[in-house]
């Protein structure tokens, strides 16, 4: 039972799939230190982008977003950065919301899209 054990453990190690993962609190960290807010949404971009994020082509305009204040309409862009493994790659998006009218992003949104290994 001990070999079977020690197997296993072994081979999730070996699978790297424990290995390049980023866990909430990190990518929250992350993207907390773009410091985007007050930025507009190209100096956004070129920042994700100079973090390794790969961003949409095209910014998604008058979006509503839900914020503590009501809904908002907004312009969002998304990014996202995928971890190394190939058998179950982890996806970290980075979303900016910006007000529609000025073109200043007001919140930064997280998430993390966790791949099942097998």
């Amino acid at each position: 039972m001990l070999r079977f054990t020690l197997m296993l453990i072994s081979l999730s190690l070996l699978s790297a799939c424990a290995l390049t993962r980023v866990s909430d609190g990190a990518h929250r960290k992350e993207v907390d230190e773009l410091d985007a807010v007050g930025l507009t949404l190209e100096a956004a971009r070129a920042k994700a982008v100079e973090n390794g994020f790969a961003c949409d082509a095209q910014v998604r305009r008058n979006v509503s977003v839900a914020t503590a204040d009501g809904v908002r309409r907004s312009d969002t862009l998304e990014c996202d950065k995928t971890s190394a493994e190939l058998m179950c790659p982890q996806r970290r998006y980075v979303t900016f919301n910006a007000d529609a009218a000025s073109g200043k992003v007001y919140a930064v949104g997280a998430r993390i899209a966790r791949h099942s290994c097998f």
